[in-house]
C-alpha cells in the first residue's frame, strides 16, 4: 500500500451493492476507516487505552458491530440459509477474531500495530464490500429488496 498517512478511499459506484441502506452504511464505514487513515501511524501511542487511534478503533467497531447486525438480519429475512449466507457470517465473525488480535497488540503498546491495524481494515472492508457484499446485494436485489 501506499503512504497511510495520505491514503482516503473514496466512495466509487462499484461500491454500491444495490440496496440503499447498506450503501448508506458502508459509506459511513469508510468515512469512518478514512478517519483513521489520516492517523500519523508513526506517532507514539502513549496511553493505549487512550490514545487517539484507539478512539477511532473503537468507533469504528461500535459501527461494524451494528452494520453487521443489519446485513445478517437482512440475509435472516430474505435469504435461504445457504453456504453463501452461513460464510458471510463467518467472514464477520473472522472479522472480529482479527480485530481482537490487533487490539490486544495495541494495548500492549506494539509499535508496528498501528500500520498492520490500518492495513488490515482498509484491505478487508474493501475486499469484503466488493466480492461478499455484492454477491448478497444481487441476492437481495432479485428478491425485491431496496
Amino acid at each position: 500500500m501506499s503512504d497511510q498517512n495520505s491514503k482516503q478511499i473514496l466512495w466509487r459506484e462499484e461500491f454500491s451493492i444495490g440496496v440503499p441502506s447498506i450503501d448508506d452504511q458502508h459509506k459511513r464505514l469508510l468515512a469512518l476507516l478514512n478517519q483513521l487513515n489520516s492517523f500519523d501511524h508513526d506517532q507514539a501511542i502513549g496511553d493505549p487505552q487512550a490514545s487517539p487511534l484507539m478512539e477511532m478503533l473503537e468507533n469504528l467497531n461500535e459501527y461494524a458491530a451494528h452494520h453487521f447486525l443489519n446485513e445478517e438480519a437482512l440475509m435472516r429475512e430474505h435469504l435461504a440459509p445457504d453456504e453463501k449466507t452461513v460464510n458471510h457470517i463467518v467472514a464477520h465473525r473472522s472479522y472480529w477474531t482479527i480485530i481482537l488480535t490487533l487490539k490486544n497488540r495495541l494495548l500492549k503498546g506494539d509499535a508496528k500495530v498501528n500500520r498492520d491495524l490500518v492495513e488490515y481494515l482498509n484491505g478487508w472492508w474493501i475486499n469484503h464490500i466488493l466480492m461478499t457484499d455484492q454477491e448478497m446485494g444481487r441476492e437481495l436485489s432479485r428478491r425485491g429488496v431496496e
